[in-house]
């Protein structure tokens, strides 16, 4: 990180953050354990926060307690994603392009209200980390309905630690011994969760298959994200505008080649309720405000509070389609949630900084 070498000028005063640029896609200083701003992911302590990146906003003071407000209310709208999709009648792709197609002229509204508009950079910007949102929603759709919620939202838990492995060394970080042997660990609770399911598994090969590539996906489309919003400053609402775009691009070849004219006609009647809450409420509500997060929690413990939304999940996959959580599967969940967390809490054995590679 560029500036973590510096030292502060006399008096104990820091400097203040330039203001370059717009809001919003930007990683927020690491916060210690103690709740100290300024100490680097690896542990190491430094007396300046990092330096922005070029054309990136710094994080924005705020109260201590909102973004922890805000960020319980993504755990909540993510969490009911799966349950209310799993109400839905219609075939998952009908499902997955009608989704995208009543976010995407939404937030276009919304954008031109605010008075901008998608911008060609972010339009080009958005398109691989859109298309693969778009699939992904294609294979959650289509999982729900092969799978019980439990065992999907404790395959979808591994994300963090899968992220881990794959952002790690792609920004620098190489995965240490502990973090592989936790991540081991969480596979086996994984393992647990399903097997321990017993008389009330309904887990097709397929609906595993159709899970694994849902979170093989949604890895795809967040390491590209991250890319893509490390380079510059993006608005959130832009930003999500332009990937709701490119999800419905995705979405709708293969529903016009593989779904027949009798599948759409399937649609209707009280889906129309389920598709705009998993559209308003766990897409475009909840993803604007995680975007939002970004810029004021720091990315391993907002990681880790998201992980609250398989809590969600299953307990209302329990209330509303009556699926039970036996205490092995509550036992292999809890290995699963303990192991990614530690996986996230564990700093990284080597930060390569680019200040230092430049030299």
């Amino acid at each position: 990180m560029r500036g973590s070498d510096r030292a502060a000028p006399p008096g104990g005063s820091m400097p203040e953050p330039s203001n370059r640029g717009g809001a919003v896609f930007v990683v927020a200083p690491a916060i210690g354990r103690a709740g100290a701003i300024g100490d680097p992911l690896n542990g190491a302590r430094t007396s300046l926060p990092p330096r922005p990146a070029e054309g990136a906003m710094p994080v924005r003071p705020t109260s201590a307690a909102l973004p922890l407000v805000i960020m319980g209310l993504v755990v909540i709208s993510w969490g009911m994603g799966p349950p209310i999709a799993k109400l839905l009648s219609a075939p998952p792709m009908v499902s997955a392009v009608i989704r995208f197609g009543m976010s995407t002229p939404f937030l276009l509204a919304v954008l031109a209200l605010r008075g901008r508009w998608l911008s060609r950079r972010v339009f080009w910007q958005t398109a691989l980390p859109g298309l693969s949102f778009g699939i992904n929603m294609v294979f959650v759709f289509a999982a729900v309905q092969q799978v019980t919620i439990s065992v999907m939202s404790v395959m979808m838990a591994l994300q963090p630690a899968m992220l881990l492995a794959v952002v790690g060394p792609l920004f620098g970080d190489r995965v240490g011994f502990r973090q592989i042997a936790f991540t081991l660990l969480g596979v086996g609770g994984a393992v647990g969760v399903i097997a321990g399911a017993g008389g009330d598994f309904r887990a097709s090969a397929f609906g595993l298959f159709l899970t694994a590539m849902s979170v093989l996906t949604f890895t795809v489309y967040f390491v590209l994200t991250r890319m893509a919003r490390s380079a510059s400053a993006v608005d959130p609402m832009e930003w999500m505008a332009g990937i709701n775009f490119w999800s419905l691009i995705a979405a709708i070849p293969p529903t016009l080649l593989w779904v027949s004219p009798a599948g759409w006609r399937e649609f209707g009647g009280y889906d129309w309720l389920w598709i705009v809450i998993v559209a308003f409420v766990t897409g475009v509500f909840g993803h604007v405000l995680m975007t939002w997060c970004h810029a004021h929690l720091e990315v391993a413990r907002s990681s880790l509070y998201v992980l609250a939304m398989h809590i969600v999940a299953v307990g209302m996959a329990w209330m509303i389609h009556g699926e039970p959580v036996t205490l092995t599967q509550f036992a292999g969940g809890a290995v699963v949630l303990f192991s990614v967390a530690m996986v996230i809490r564990t700093p990284a054995s080597v930060r390569h900084e680019p200040a230092a590679a430049s030299r």
